[in-house]
């Protein structure tokens, strides 16, 4: 991962919960495989007096300690453990940055029943003020990423997402897809002129194989690394998040990667409306990949 003379460097914050294990074990394997350093970092409550809080670091260091000492997956790794007093997210940026990591992993999101609260947590704030890639683990991390999906758009976001995926080394091992959405222009004209399915499908299929062109010349203008060798591409017709939901169910990848849009007005990091339609919806790993990080 990354380049043969450097250390890849992963930062995994955590809070001990079941969330939380799953990013631990993950940021374990990666870190394994690519014969990385690994720090591992909780924050405790700084708004108790200093005898507590001096406590709660102590128990909370035994206790990080003892759960990565129970994980196969930290055998031989000699994780560096950091307990530190204040707002999980400022410390997880301010360690990210004292640390120079290359890679924050962070558990899912608490999800809701009735209204999924993505904005506002923790990983949310991380992902939109940091300059790092964070994974969003949400399954168990049973095996190693064998079939990772890149979203693109063909902007400068999502190349940066691509080549950061492959620097990271996500594209060392298994299958590397690229997607892409593409919507059939006068599909709805079509319907109202009472085309039949098949004429339909035929300009569909036209201008799926212009788009596929278009985003192998695309990628080939791209410095990506793969010794001339294109990733395959996966197209699906559809407004973007939709179909993005409709290529994972039908491909199953491991790990799905989403490039940022870049900064607003106010200095805010804007996610864009399909990274965080992702971020909230899909079950499968996602890594989203801000612009300054590639």
């Amino acid at each position: 991962m990354l380049t043969k003379e450097a250390t890849m460097r992963l930062l995994c914050a955590t809070d001990l919960s079941s969330r939380s294990d799953r990013a631990m074990r993950r940021a374990a394997a990666l870190a394994r495989e690519a014969e990385g350093k690994l720090v591992l970092l909780s924050a405790v409550d700084d708004d108790q007096p200093e005898g507590l809080v001096a406590s709660e670091r102590r128990e909370v260091t035994m206790l990080l300690s003892e759960q990565a000492r129970a994980m196969p997956e930290m055998q031989g790794l000699k994780p560096r453990m950091r307990v530190e007093a204040g707002d999980a997210f400022d410390m997880i940026i301010r360690v990210a940055a004292e640390e120079a990591v290359d890679l924050i992993v962070l558990g899912e999101h608490r999800k809701r029943l009735l209204l999924d609260m993505f904005i506002g947590t923790t990983i949310e704030r991380v992902m939109r003020r940091g300059r790092w890639p964070v994974l969003m683990v949400n399954r168990p991390a049973e095996r190693l990423y064998r079939r990772v999906l890149v979203a693109m758009d063909m902007s400068e976001p999502s190349a940066q997402a691509l080549c950061a995926a492959i620097r990271l080394g996500f594209a060392g091992r298994g299958e590397l897809t690229v997607f892409h959405a593409f919507q059939q222009p006068g599909r709805g004209s079509m319907m109202l002129a009472d085309l039949s399915a098949e004429a339909i499908a035929e300009h569909v299929a036209a201008t799926a194989t212009q788009t596929r062109a278009e985003l192998g010349r695309y990628l080939r203008g791209l410095d990506l690394g793969l010794e001339s060798q294109l990733p395959p591409i996966a197209l699906e017709e559809g407004a973007p998040a939709e179909a993005l939901r409709r290529a994972v169910d039908r491909l199953s990848p491991d790990l799905v990667v989403i490039g940022t849009r870049g900064y607003g007005a106010i200095g805010r990091l804007v996610l864009g409306s399909v990274a965080e339609e992702a971020l909230r919806t899909l079950d499968c790993d996602v890594l989203a990949v801000p612009p300054q990080a590639a």
